[in-house]
């Protein structure tokens, strides 16, 4: 299977992104499909669906330039999985109807219950979804006690990238400026799972792939929902549209309302 694979790869490079022609390839609205943890539709390629296993791959990375459909594939994700979310975005929250935390210190609090809680944890899962992770690095120009919130959420990744898999507690970690700071070496080495869309230059693609080649999917709107999936093996994809159903929510943690059956809705 994996030969198989790996001479699909290269055919596609050879042909100099041919392969997105076909049919396959083109814009395509997620399917309603059930809630899962172990077949997850991530994406299509010519021979069908993409999927992945969470239970085997607790974490994924997944990397690309702003514009090229990185949210949406959050999205998808999100409308699939079944445990509970805590999904900060410390862009603004604009692309998601509610989040988890929209600040560093509302971030750094809620990673903090997640590690204190993942040794106690043996059903249900938790999936922390990190869109643009380079926000939770520390800034040059504040102090050390003023980096503490940054510092704090940093450490807290690292030890859910670390022990997260064996109390079903997943990482999925977005950005769009994969550099060695952001995506280090704890989280590269426990986030086998890679999802890599364009990006404008090699050495980012090294980082996020740890290989070149997301610098040449294509640019411009040609380029939309193109992606390399990542594994112990690497597949083109094309990622799906997603689409919000009436009564298709996601329970998610919501810090302004304790003890509450929040629900979460993509709008």
């Amino acid at each position: 299977m994996y030969i198989i694979y790996g001479i699909t790869f290269l055919v596609f490079y050879g042909l100099g992104m041919q392969i997105f022609s076909g049919n396959w390839s083109k814009s395509e609205k997620l399917p309603l499909l059930p809630r899962t943890n172990t077949s997850v539709v991530i994406g299509k390629y010519e021979k069908g669906y993409v999927y992945h296993n969470f239970r085997k791959f607790a974490h994924m990375i997944v990397a690309g330039t702003t514009g090229y459909g990185k949210t949406n594939f959050i999205k998808c994700l999100i409308s699939q999985l079944d445990g509970e979310i805590v999904l900060i975005d410390l862009k603004g929250g604009f692309d998601y109807g509610k989040v988890t935390a929209l600040d560093i210190e509302q971030s750094r609090i809620e990673l903090e219950k997640i590690v204190a809680e993942m040794r106690q944890r043996r059903q249900g899962h938790i999936y922390v979804i990190v869109d643009e992770a380079g926000e939770l690095e520390e800034r040059s120009y504040l102090t050390k006690k003023e980096n503490a919130d940054y510092l704090a959420c940093q450490a807290c990744i690292s030890e859910i990238a670390r022990l997260g898999r064996g109390f079903h507690v997943h990482l999925i970690y977005a950005t769009q400026y994969p550099t060695s700071n952001i995506i280090n070496g704890q989280i590269k080495q426990n986030a086998e799972t890679r999802i890599c869309f364009r990006l404008p230059t090699e050495i980012a693609s090294r980082v996020a792939l740890d290989e070149s080649g997301a610098e040449e999917l294509p640019a411009g709107d040609a380029g939309m929902g193109m992606a390399i999936f990542k594994k112990d093996y690497k597949i083109p994809m094309m990622t799906y549209e997603f689409v919000e159903r009436d009564g298709w929510d996601v329970k998610v943690r919501n810090p302004q309302r304790k003890g509450s059956a929040d629900s979460f809705s993509i709008k």
